[in-house]
């Protein structure tokens, strides 16, 4: 048989013609079919039952966490983060609310609130739109019709910026219109509803009033209560009462579309406005004295002006002279203009009615003179020969002397020609003594000079006052290093307000003011009431007394007579035009090489004092002929017949 030929023949007992016999091939398939078998069971050997519960376990826990969080999502937060999407429909814009207004004590306005358009670069919404800052700026200025550089801090590189600038206030409507209808031209350009200030004689209030700017980084980081505010008071009222005449902001939901475009207005909460505020000062006055002022004056030097009521302390005028354009301030201005006004060798934004501080010259007199009667260091009757001069030898040098001279001969004088015609001899002798004179000395000078507040600040309701200065010993080695020791010529220049002294025009406003009304100093004041939006008093400042007392009622009569005589035929005698009885004491003030400062106090009328005025121009000259005219016509016009009696 076939198979019995097959297995019985040897495998290895082959001829050449054997070597493909057809069995051994089908021999050798089955056996090599069987190994692969061996083998192929060794490698896909099935895996156990506790990995595969393993593993399905790890992919049932994991689906079954995307489905909670997924339920989570649409279910528990799904109201949540369709709130989150609303929001980002809508974003939402301040609206700021017009500040109150300032009126004067007869209740006109000294402004008033325009409504405007302004322009406020967002330094995130231009990074985000990839803006060009040059291409920015070219466009803002053909725009606006304006130079590259009138920009300020929006004229340099993107880094530079802070995050919130604003680049120019009270534009046209139809820039505004420009600016909304083409928005990728102004990348990171929001428009911004505001008000400004128009400010009624804007120059006459400048210091008094002030003005307000937009809010800088410096003032949102000292002060983070402002961070939502735009615009604040910079300077005068509108800086002292910014928080009253501030208001609240308001806001509106505004809805964008997906490029950021505005599309329509969700939902608005209105402003309130600010408190309205009623000052004490005269608005006619205040205008007709800086009118006086730089007529005289031509604005070519520094000078100022203070009017007070006699009876209150409340402050009539204030003017300080050269002044600005307030207006021009409540605007943009541009950074070369501002650069201009910063560089006037005369200080423009300089308040030298609070904060000048001046050698007072002669107008200390009469407190000195008050001080000489207090102690009874002299009767007001008695007589002293003036020679124009007095001689005091030096004590360390024997046979020289020290000459203190007068500005003339007087001859002999008693305590009201020494007022009136402004004798220094006088002072010398009952300030510092001389011969068998008994005299104050440095500590009594001193201590009536701040009794009727001198040397230090008054407390007016305005930023920026100075306290002036009165010297002594211990100061000396401190003003004068190179001539440290006090000597009796420092008595005597302090005497008639040299020396050292310093005050400011307002300082000897209220001194006047307290010889005037019987010896009460009164804190100077410009609140009178703080009204709501409809203009009723809310609140009402009354007079407040520093002190009184300084000298007896008799001693300053004595006083009153003495100034009253410089009018009638002492150096004040134009005061004489005025056409109510004037009391006055003139001064000049010597300052460095240059001329003299030209002082005036005066207050009327005599007899039941109301007003208190005091003229002060530098390196003018003499008081008697430079103050003197400048207080003449103010006072004529005050009290003029035909002018509406206060």
């Amino acid at each position: 048989m076939r198979f019995t030929s097959l297995f019985s023949k040897s495998r290895f007992s082959k001829t050449p013609q054997d070597l493909l016999d057809p069995d051994e091939i089908l021999v050798d398939s089955i056996s090599s079919l069987g190994q692969r078998e061996e083998f192929e069971g060794r490698i896909e050997r099935p895996i156990g039952r506790l990995p595969s519960i393993f593993f399905l376990a790890v992919i049932g826990l994991g689906v079954g966490y995307l489905g909670i969080h997924a339920a989570s999502l649409q279910i528990s937060s799904g109201h949540a983060f369709f709130a989150k999407s609303q929001e980002n429909r809508f974003v939402t814009r301040p609206i700021f609310p017009p500040r109150g207004v300032i009126y004067d004590r007869f209740g006109s306005p000294l402004i008033e609130n325009i409504f405007s358009f302004d322009l406020v670069f967002e330094k995130d919404a231009f990074t985000k739109a990839r803006g060009n800052l040059e291409d920015l700026v070219q466009n803002l200025g053909s725009l606006l019709g304006e130079q590259k550089n009138f920009f300020g801090q929006a004229d340099g590189t993107i880094d530079t910026l802070p995050r919130r600038v604003f680049i120019a206030e009270d534009i046209p409507l139809d820039a505004a219109v420009s600016v909304a209808s083409r928005e990728s031209s102004f990348p990171g350009i929001q428009i911004v509803e505001s008000y400004r200030r128009l400010y009624h004689d804007p120059f006459a209030n400048a210091h008094l009033v002030g003005f307000v700017g937009k809010i800088s980084e410096d003032e949102v980081t000292s002060r983070p209560e402002l961070q939502n505010e735009e615009t604040i008071g910079k300077s005068g009222v509108e800086a002292f009462y910014d928080s009253v005449l501030r208001g609240k902001g308001g806001k509106k939901i505004v809805e964008i579309d997906s490029s950021g475009k505005e599309t329509r207005f969700s939902f608005t909460e209105n402003p309130e406005e600010g408190s309205g505020v009623r000052l004490t000062i005269d608005g006619p006055l205040q205008q007709k004295a800086y009118e006086i002022l730089t007529h005289y004056t031509q604005e070519t030097t520094g000078a100022s002006v203070v009017a007070i009521n006699v009876q209150t302390g409340a402050v009539r005028a204030l003017v300080s002279s050269p002044s600005y354009d307030i207006n021009t301030f409540g605007r943009a201005l541009s950074a070369a203009e501002f650069q201009k006004i910063l560089k006037n060798p005369l200080k423009p934004l300089f308040n030298r009615a609070i904060a000048g501080e001046f050698p007072s010259g002669s107008v200390i007199k009469p407190i000195i003179g008050a001080a000489a009667l207090q102690e009874q260091l002299i009767d007001p009757e008695k007589k002293i020969y003036d020679e124009g001069f007095i001689n005091v030898p030096n004590p360390y040098h024997p046979g020289e002397v020290s000459v203190f001279k007068d500005w003339r001969k007087q001859g002999w004088v008693n305590f009201y020609d020494a007022i009136a015609v402004s004798a220094n001899v006088y002072f010398y002798m009952v300030g510092g003594g001389y011969g068998d004179q008994k005299g104050l000395g440095v500590d009594r000078i001193k201590k009536y000079a701040n009794a009727f507040g001198l040397g230090s600040r008054l407390g007016i309701d305005l930023a920026g006052e100075q306290p002036g200065f009165i010297p002594d010993p211990s100061t000396k080695p401190k003003t004068d290093p190179q001539n440290p020791i006090w000597r009796i010529g420092d008595t005597y220049n302090m005497s008639i307000g040299q020396g050292g002294v310093r005050v400011t025009p307002l300082q000897m406003a209220a001194a006047t003011t307290a010889i005037a009304n019987g010896g009460k100093l009164f804190r100077p004041y410009l609140l009178d009431a703080m009204l709501d939006k409809d203009g009723n008093v809310m609140s009402k400042k009354n007079p407040e007394l520093i002190r009184e007392g300084m000298a007896s009622a008799d001693t300053l009569h004595h006083v009153v007579r003495a100034m009253r005589q410089t009018v009638t035929s002492g150096t004040a005698h134009r005061l004489g035009e005025v056409q109510v009885a004037i009391a006055a004491k003139t001064g000049t003030a010597q300052a460095g090489s240059g001329r003299p400062h030209a002082w005036v106090t005066a207050f009327g009328p005599f007899e039941n004092p109301e007003l208190a005025v005091v003229v002060m121009v530098e390196h003018a000259g003499e008081g008697a002929t430079v103050a003197v005219p400048i207080m003449r016509d103010i006072l004529a016009w005050y009290f003029d017949p035909g002018r509406k009696a206060d």
